[in-house]
């Protein structure tokens, strides 16, 4: 019997449904978010259904004529019929609407279970784009241990020169506008030396997801930082829940002019943020080289892999 899954955009008050799926099994990745999709809902449109135990996502703006485009089901993987149940409603729900299932930034959990219960039915692609780079709470509250000395060299220079000055402290209601002024400034300042027409509209695009994250940023459980030099923003970074034992690190944005203001962020949103977590995911690198250095800089404990499945 096919069940007909109803697709509803998503709203702020479906935030208590959406998180009870993806605390319990997003593992970890920065996709599995209510935070994500709302603020980033003019990008992915994701859409959400739950039924019999599972909430399904279906990623709107990417499906095209012969694709639909869907996360994984998120429920209790130890169900095997239930899972594979699961999946096959994804798959009639793709052939109502006279198209093949392409499944995005599936974990190499995920791509197994679909690859073992449909044998032949789906081709798997491994996206090093999309992995996810993940850090210890205390690698990155403290900067121990010989591999990451030179970041906690950095951090000290940072204290060193600018000793009175500075002032890093959790971003309040009283601080989003002064965050919303900087982002401003920062954006001017990044698009006057982008010359890529590609390059400049994806960082609008991840401004219109900070304003909305600005908009709603204590409806949508958000924490974060502000990173002073004599009484001005110079940084912020701002994060979520992702689970019991992750946290989202969203977006950070500093003065790229002060040396060694990043790394004392990232030190400060660890040790102010943080408590109680285990990991900070620090999402992909998105294919740019630059980005990938610096985060295999912070030498992350591990990267989430990820994989786009299509059905042949």
């Amino acid at each position: 019997m096919r069940v007909m899954l109803d697709f509803r955009n998503i709203t702020q008050d479906m935030k208590g449904l959406i998180d009870s799926y993806t605390y319990r099994y997003g593992e970890g990745s920065c996709q599995h978010s209510f935070v994500s999709s709302f603020c980033l809902r003019s990008k992915y449109g994701d859409m959400f259904c739950e039924h019999d135990g599972f909430l399904y996502t279906l990623r709107s703006l990417k499906c095209t004529d012969t694709e639909r485009v869907y996360l994984f089901p998120h429920g209790d993987r130890h169900n095997l019929f239930a899972v594979s149940q699961a999946v096959r409603n994804v798959i009639d729900d793709a052939h109502e609407h006279g198209a093949k299932v392409r499944f995005e930034t599936l974990t190499a959990g995920a791509k197994d279970i679909v690859c073992s219960m449909f044998p032949g039915q789906f081709t798997a692609e491994y996206r090093r784009d999309y992995a996810e780079y993940i850090y210890t709470v205390n690698s990155m509250s403290t900067f121990a241990g010989a591999e990451l000395a030179y970041k906690r060299r950095d951090y000290q220079r940072f204290l060193r020169d600018y000793e009175g000055r500075y002032e890093a402290a959790r971003i309040t209601p009283a601080d989003i506008d002064a965050v919303r002024e900087f982002q401003r400034e920062w954006l001017e300042a990044k698009l006057s030396g982008t010359h890529d027409a590609e390059a400049a509209a994806q960082v609008m695009n991840e401004d219109d997801g900070i304003q909305i994250a600005l908009d709603n940023f204590a409806v949508l459980g958000l924490s974060g930082i502000t990173v002073k030099i004599d009484g001005k923003i110079k940084g912020y970074a701002y994060g979520a829940k992702l689970s019991d034992e992750y946290f989202n690190d969203i977006n950070e944005n500093c003065n790229h002019n002060i040396p060694n203001i990043y790394p004392f962020l990232r030190h400060e949103l660890a040790r102010l943020c943080c408590e109680g977590y285990k990991y900070i995911n620090f999402e992909e690198d998105v294919g740019s080289e630059s980005l990938r250095a610096a985060k295999n800089h912070y030498k992350p404990a591990f990267l989430i892999e990820k994989f786009i499945l299509r059905e042949a």
